[in-house]
């Protein structure tokens, strides 16, 4: 290509349209099977399915740990995942500014495809479109997922009950606390936990596990989706501020900004509320796969409410409560 910026005219469906698709199913390799049609044909799957939709905005496009498109399959997997579902199939559409780097759009492409070839998902169908310098910010990416429900058990924010217990499967706020200092300028050696989980839910079910409830502590993070549960639920939860797995960097970048790190997004952790029966199979399965390799319990559901809330159990034994923020702390983090 003359022109190593991609220009209004890539998105006329003309020669140079051509052009830049042929880039795209070439990085891609196989994983498109949407070659030309309008639509994507998959065979429907005998019992319950899952589908799920989200746009990617985040700021910057490359940080550490990942990029833009590696977010998008993730986060798109993990939303899978929280309801029991495998990931099969995922759609990706492409909002690209005029004037973007064919170099940098390649890279968001092979991320892309690393993931899906990881996670044994086929890209059904796509779409392209180019929009005029300033109109948006360098590239979006939204995507639907598709993934065959294997839990036999119904799980939802609805099911958490007393006596449950709180497992996280690893460090909270990387993500988070990385972009923000990644933004700040600050020197630190954190990456983002971007990282696909469904394999670490496939794994607890396919062994039988019970699970009441599964949330990605994404936008918001950990404090925000067990706000959400709580609420649903009508129960009470109460974390353990010493069992809160936050690494000192994580801390340090939020104590800079006055971030409190439980409301700090993670782009490759779950959140598992399942009977306290089940805690010692659960961790023994998460702590044999790397991704879960630091997982642990945090918390439990403790009594029913008619005004439920989240709590936090201090070192010193007070419990102060951890509410809904009413404003975005880290906008387009993700």
């Amino acid at each position: 290509m003359v022109n190593n910026t991609i220009l209004l005219s890539h998105g006329s469906g003309g020669k140079q349209s051509k052009e830049l698709l042929d880039l795209i199913y070439r990085t891609l390799n196989r994983v498109v099977i949407n070659h030309g049609e309008d639509s994507g044909v998959i065979n429907i799957v005998d019992g319950k399915a899952a589908i799920t939709t989200d746009s990617y905005t985040i700021d910057p496009i490359f940080f550490p740990g990942g990029n833009i498109g590696k977010l998008a399959i993730c986060g798109t997997t993990n939303d899978l995942a929280m309801v029991g579902a495998i990931p099969q199939f995922i759609t990706l559409s492409l909002i690209i500014e005029e004037g973007f780097s064919f170099d940098d759009l390649k890279k968001i492409l092979i991320a892309i495809r690393d993931e899906t070839e990881k996670g044994n998902i086929s890209i059904i169908a796509g779409d392209t479109k180019i929009v005029s310098k300033g109109k948006i910010d360098k590239i979006f990416i939204n995507t639907a997922g598709y993934g065959e429900i294997i839990s036999k058990d119904t799980i939802s924010s609805q099911n958490a009950e007393p006596q449950d217990v709180v497992i996280i499967t690893g460090d909270i706020g990387d993500h988070g606390a990385s972009i923000m200092a990644y933004r700040n300028g600050f020197t630190s050696a954190l990456k983002s936990d971007c990282a696909n989980v469904a394999p670490l839910i496939k794994a607890l079910l396919e062994q039988g596990i019970k699970i009441h409830a599964l949330r990605d502590p994404t936008r918001g993070g950990l404090a925000s989706i067990l706000n959400e549960i709580v609420a649903s639920s009508k129960v009470n939860i109460v974390l353990e501020e010493e069992k809160l797995p936050i690494k000192d960097s994580v801390s340090g970048v939020c104590d800079a900004l006055g971030i409190d790190p439980l409301y700090m997004a993670c782009e490759g952790r779950a959140v598992i509320i399942c009977p306290k029966d089940e805690t010692d199979k659960v961790l023994e399965i998460l702590h044999n796969e790397t991704l879960g390799e630091n997982a642990q319990v945090i918390g439990r559901v403790a009594e029913k409410s008619d005004t439920p809330k989240l709590f936090l159990k201090t070192f010193i034994g007070a419990k102060r409560i951890l509410p809904l923020l009413s404003r975005e702390q880290t906008p387009r983090i993700c």
